[in-house]
């Protein structure tokens, strides 16, 4: 399969789903409750409607799931994992730290990962085995190697599961320091650029790391469960690290 011309349709595909979102917000943000401590906008729609628009006008056989519509089928073993905004609290906020992502998967195997952020025009992105970049200039992930050195994010969403002020807990005292910035798809950027060193997930969805894991990985870093496996579509406990603290992170965090 020609990843460069995937390369091309997910930009092509980030930037539409951008202007749609822009636009719709300046007619006026409306939003509804679709679950506990959960909104969606207006603006996730018509992002989700432009990007699929455009994945399905250049490859019109291929399967999309998305955070918002589901799925929806086609005949190629070529699949888009999408999620139109990430962050989307922080973006009802005016708050710039939110994302549109989407990971290409091809049998089954992560070709292609992208993450643009709107509010910076920086777009994030991996093709396998061919490096990670951030608006074409190579990222790696720090060099820090010790817990105790690093800067780890995590989710505010505490009712998600029983372990989090536990795990919260124990990080806060082995590591240097937490932050919580509202997006799983702009702190996976961060650990990809070296910004941070790790992530911590739980209870997640697919679409959070779907674009992620193939851009981390390819960054120099690591995306596992808590016990250190393989993470698939179907992993809720994640680990994203630079690699070289993972061991300590699989180590000491815990699911009960």
């Amino acid at each position: 399969m020609k990843t460069d011309k995937i390369l091309i349709t997910l930009k092509r595909a980030m930037k539409a789903g951008s202007d749609a979102l822009k636009k719709t917000r300046s007619a006026g943000l409306m939003f509804r409750q679709k679950s506990y401590k959960e909104f969606v906008t207006n603006c996730d729609i018509a992002s989700e409607n432009a990007i699929v628009e455009v994945l399905k006008g250049e490859y019109p056989d291929s399967s999309i799931y998305s955070e918002e519509v589901g799925a929806i089928s086609g005949e190629e073993e070529l699949l888009w994992v999408l999620d139109p905004i990430d962050g989307t609290h922080n973006f009802m906020h005016n708050i710039p730290f939110y994302a549109i992502s989407s990971g290409a998967y091809h049998k089954n195997e992560a070709i292609a990962g992208m993450i643009y952020l709107p509010e910076f025009d920086a777009c994030y992105y991996a093709l396998r085995g061919k490096g990670a970049f951030l608006n074409d200039k190579r990222i790696y992930v720090s060099d820090r190697g010790k817990l105790s050195e690093a800067m780890v994010a995590y989710d505010n969403q505490f009712q998600k599961h029983k372990a989090m002020l536990k795990n919260l807990s124990l990080l806060q005292e082995k590591c240097f320091a937490l932050r919580i910035f509202g997006s799983a798809t702009v702190d996976i950027c961060k650990v990809s650029e070296g910004a941070i060193e790790a992530r911590i997930f739980h209870k997640t969805k697919f679409v959070d790391f779907a674009a992620g894991a193939l851009i981390i990985k390819e960054a120099g870093g690591d995306i596992t469960d808590f016990d250190g496996h393989r993470v698939t579509a179907k992993t809720s406990d994640v680990i994203v690290s630079n690699g070289k603290i993972h061991k300590e992170l699989v180590d000491l965090l815990v699911l009960d």
